[in-house]
This record gives C-alpha cells, structure tokens and sequence, in this order.
C-alpha cells in the first residue's frame, strides 16, 4: 500500500514538473481598428497577470486618425505586419473590434511572403477583426480564434483562482488533460473568457444546442473548415480581389446594430449570391443585449425565412457574437455537426489546434 501511495506521489510530480517546468507565456496586445480607452489597458494586463501569463504593449501605439482608427492604413497595417513576422510572439489578442481593417488587406497581402517565413501565432479577437482572420487564415493557413476582445468584460473581470500560463504550454499534462476534457456547455457560458479560449485551444470544442432551421440541417453528419465571423465583414468581402472560395466550409454569422429589415436584406444578398454553396451556415446572435422577447424572436424569424428558402443548412446558436455569451471557435479548423434525429438539436465538435 505504501509502495502505491509512492508511485502515485512520483506520477502526480512528474505530471506538476512537466506543466510547470517552463517559463510564462507572454500574451501580447494588439489594437488594428477603431480607437480604444487607454484607461481599459492596465486593467486588461493585470486580468492576465493574475492567470499567470507575462503581457506585451509593444504593438499598442495609438494615434487617432481622422477617422477615428488607432492609426493611419499604413501605420496600422505595418504594425501589424510587425507584430505577425516576429518569432517571439505565439499570441495575439486583439483590444477591440469596431472599423478599419478592411483597409488593411492591401499591405497584409503585399507581405504575405514574409508573414509565412515565420512561427505561427493564434490571434484571438472578433467583429472587425474578422477580416484579419480571413487573411490569416486563407492566404497565411495559420488557425486562429474567433472569440471575445481583450477590453471585454469577460476578460477583464476574469477570476484570478487559477494559474493558466503552464496549461498554455502544456496542455500534454495528464492533469490538464482530465480536468478540461469537461468542459460542456454549463462551464463554457461561464464569464471568464481567458480560461475558456485557452481550454478550446488545448482541448478544442464542443457545444450542444445548435437548432437546425431546415429541413437539409437535420442530417446524421457533416464536415467543413471552419470560416466567417461577423456578417457585415464577410459581406464586405463579395466581389473583391481578396474573396476565396466558400463553397464546402462551415460559416459562422453573427452582427450587432443592424435591424431586423436590414438582416433581411442582408440575407436576401447571400440567398442571390452566385456560387456561394457552404456546408452549412450557423448563425449566432443577431438581437440588441437590450431587448425583449418579442424582438430577439422577430430577429429568429427572419433568419428562418432564410433557412426556408435555401438548400444550405442553416443552425441558430445564438451564444456567440456581441451578446453576454461570445463562444470561442477555431477558425480555419475543421468542424463536424452531428445531429440525433432523437434530439431537436445538433453538436458541434472542433480538434484542439
């Protein structure tokens, strides 16, 4: 007996030295859109340094242009191009979404060579920054995340009971492993941010409760590369230079501060786009956080009528977007939806990265 209790002693300090025996992560903050409250930094870094990650502000250099960006195109996108080429950094959080990263593809394209010749990094952030996924992900093959920014709440009111930065590194630890293999869905709604990207990126996803809105959506099974994000970027990707191919991936839709009458319109454009034939599209949330029953169900029904009058299968999950729940994805990783014909709703499972 005491010979086991030894073994179990020498197994457990193998498993702590191996998550342990390492130096910090380094988080580091970026900002490529619209202008963000300063006074939100030093909140953001000592959030992170309570989970036990180090945080650079090196690419954090604002300058409010006339348009209200944190810096000029040229300013922004170099900056960018900077923080993407260096070896050291391995994550990159975004501080905020809002305008402006459009602009930015010209520049990201042009030095698409020299971005390649480096390490992978996961960037990690949401609304504007959909279009810097979309780059890094088809013209770079890099995955990244979709998921809350760094000046959210989530973040910045993250528990500081745990210490992450080894589980970053060492996400092999047999401990590790056992307590995040876990997650459901009760634990991913859970407020802290910084603990539920980090599992998905070790552990990957699952999440219940997709509801499929046609007939076509309750399939056994189907696969696809994960893509998409916001819908107002995604639509401005139509008919540019810089659009690839989304026939076959898994689109993700999700919007703030547009009207019902303007999703409906917005739709009708996906339903009358040319070749546009995804594996399936799942929408997230669409309705103000300030609402009522009456109006988050009118902004469902316009998504249903859409569903109604496509082949492709449509989902509604409205637990990730601009709301109180943002669900990390992985971007550019392939997602499976499996549905239980005796269930009224469907999974979506993705590989860690």
């Amino acid at each position: 007996m005491k010979s086991l209790k030894f073994l179990s002693i020498i197994a457990i300090s193998c498993c702590f030295s191996l998550s342990h025996g390492y130096a910090k992560e380094t988080i580091y903050l970026i900002s490529s859109s619209s202008a963000y409250d300063e006074s939100y930094i030093p909140m953001i870094v000592k959030s992170f340094n309570n989970k036990g990650f180090n945080v650079s502000t090196q690419y954090l250099d604002q300058r409010l242009s006339d348009f209200g960006y944190v810096n000029t195109d040229r300013e922004r996108a170099k900056n960018l191009v900077n923080a993407l080429s260096n070896p050291q950094v391995k994550y990159l959080w975004f501080v905020r979404g809002g305008s402006g990263a459009l602009n930015l593809l010209p520049i990201l394209e042009s030095k698409k060579e020299v971005i390649k010749k480096t390490s992978p990094k996961v960037l990690i952030g949401f609304s504007d920054v959909t279009v810097i996924h979309y780059f890094i992900n088809n013209y770079i093959g890099w995955k990244s995340i979709h998921g809350t920014t760094a000046a959210s709440g989530r973040v910045i009111n993250a528990s500081s009971n745990s210490d992450l930065s080894n589980q970053a590194i060492s996400s092999r630890s047999a401990n590790n492993a056992l307590v995040q293999s876990k997650q459901s869905d009760e634990s991913s709604l859970q407020t802290d941010a910084i603990e539920q990207i980090f599992s998905s990126i070790n552990n990957g996803i699952k999440y219940q409760g997709l509801l499929p809105l046609n007939q076509s959506a309750h399939v056994s099974q189907l696969n696809g590369r994960l893509t998409g994000g916001n819908l107002t970027l995604v639509q401005t990707l139509f008919s540019t230079t810089y659009e690839k191919n989304w026939n076959n991936k898994v689109l993700l839709l999700e919007d703030v501060n547009v009207t019902y009458k303007q999703l409906d319109r917005l739709l009708h454009q996906l339903l009358f786009k040319k070749d546009f034939h995804p594996k399936a599209i799942v929408f997230g949330q669409f309705y103000p956080n300030k609402t009522n029953d009456g109006e988050r169900l009118i902004y469902k029904q316009v998504i249903q009528s859409y569903a109604d009058q496509t082949n492709i299968p449509v989902y509604y999950y409205p637990y990730f977007g601009h709301g109180k729940v943002n669900q990390p994805f992985i971007l550019g990783e392939n997602a499976k939806i499996s549905c239980n014909k005796d269930s009224d709703y469907c999974s979506i499972v993705q590989n860690k990265m």
